[in-house]
């Protein structure tokens, strides 16, 4: 991929790029300025480390499934390979930027569809301080399939006696790890649950060595109700300081999530914040409890067989005749996580926050479509107007299909009018 064609693609799709609210680890309103386009999902993490006047530097972490990407066959077996580009921008100009390009090769067409990540690293690039948009673009080089991921990030200059907290990140902790620090891994997807039931935010917290403050925790719901907090005083031992606050998600609904940390010093001197937000895709809490309701959620995607053995199952069988329908729908059987329920619970999740009416989001015409087929490829929109109803379009490349929902009562529930080839 020539560095034109990605100018040029990333200037058709920014306007499509919308940012609300302010960044993560930034003051404001603490919803995130992250977008996303393209066919090519991948979560990223983007870690902004601040440094002197000469700058700091970005590491950028992401992942990749064999799914996600584009194979051709190659001797024997199968290989895919794609191009990612990072740019730095200030306004129009460029501030920063590089391309690597990797391979990843498979020995059957059975794992060219799976969920397991292909590829995960963390990529580094030096920037100067200040306020800056990141295009982060996932290029297949077999085809013209990508996805844009961008953000608005703040790379801090420190200053002696200032106070500074670095990027937020998360990371996770199987239920069959130990309680230290031992398991714990880098978790780009921000995603928790059942099966990683520990979650821990991770971040920095820069300035002038001797420094007392006191540090503040909150996880908050998406409501702004706070769930969980804690607060301690510490002294800043060197220049940068690494902290973590860990917290288990089982108490918690499913949902999303806004972590946040408050530095106050205790003396002169400037307190920070840092931001940044996670989602619960499975909890006791929420799932489990009604089963009539957890039948008609998992009726989206379950076949009429599979259904039909949950359904048909007595009381005190149901917990293993759900243990045998999420196992069967495991595509990697061999790994701890079952990405198909996980990623069920995520879209849940989802339509519950986002598309809920006087009803649950799961219920309504889009949750339902959004379930079943995941975000769509694009969407063609018309806010309320005159003369006419709102109407959205979405479409799925993939599957050559596009559903149309109209809102007929001007209310927010859009109504599913169509479903048709394209």
């Amino acid at each position: 991929m020539t560095k034109l064609r990605f100018t040029l693609a990333v200037a058709i799709v920014a306007a499509l790029l919308v940012p609300v609210g302010s960044a993560d680890g930034q003051e404001g309103s603490g919803y995130e300025t992250r977008s996303r386009m393209g066919s090519i999902r991948f979560p990223v993490e983007v870690r902004a480390i601040p440094g002197g006047d000469d700058g700091g530097r970005l590491e950028v972490t992401y992942s990749v499934t064999h799914e996600a990407l584009v194979f051709l066959r190659e001797g024997g077996g199968f290989e895919a390979a794609y191009e990612l580009t990072i740019i730095l921008l200030d306004g129009d100009r460029q501030i920063a930027g590089d391309s690597w390009r990797r391979e990843v090769r498979v020995g059957t067409y059975e794992e060219t569809s799976s969920r397991k990540v292909a590829i995960k690293e963390t990529l580094v690039l030096d920037a100067p301080p200040g306020r800056f948009v990141i295009r982060i673009m996932l290029e297949s080089t077999n085809t013209r399939a990508f996805g844009l991921y961008e953000d608005v990030i703040e790379i801090a200059a420190l200053s002696p006696g200032s106070l500074t907290v670095g990027t937020v990140v998360f990371e996770r902790r199987s239920a069959a790890s130990g309680s230290d620090s031992v398991g714990y891994e880098p978790n780009p997807e921000r995603v928790f649950g059942e099966d990683f039931p520990h979650a821990r935010a991770r971040f920095p917290v820069y300035g002038s060595p001797g420094t007392e403050y006191v540090i503040e925790h909150s996880v908050l719901w998406q409501t702004g109700d706070r769930e969980k907090s804690s607060r301690d005083t510490v002294v800043q031992t060197e220049l940068s300081t690494e902290h973590t606050f860990d917290f288990g998600v089982l108490d918690l609904e499913v949902g999303y999530y806004l972590y946040e940390v408050r530095l106050r010093p205790l003396g002169d001197g400037d307190g920070s914040s840092g931001k940044a937000r996670f989602s619960v895709i499975t909890s006791p809490k929420s799932w489990g409890d009604d089963f009539e309701k957890m039948l008609a959620q998992v009726s989206i995607v379950a076949s009429r067989d599979e259904y039909d053995v949950l359904i048909e199952a007595e009381p005190e069988d149901r917990d293993a005749a759900w243990e045998e329908f999420w196992r069967g729908r495991d595509p990697s059987p061999g790994t701890p996580e079952n990405e198909f329920r996980d990623e069920f619970m995520r879209r849940l999740a989802y339509v519950n926050t986002h598309f809920r009416t006087i009803i649950e989001g799961w219920q309504t015409d889009m949750g339902r479509i959004y379930i079943e087929y995941g975000a769509p490829d694009d969407i063609d929109s018309q806010p309320i107007g005159k003369m006419l109803n709102a109407w959205e379009i979405w479409f799925y490349y993939e599957h050559h299909t596009k559903y149309v929902f109209v809102d007929r009562e001007g209310f927010g529930e859009y109504k599913l009018v169509e479903a048709s080839r394209i």
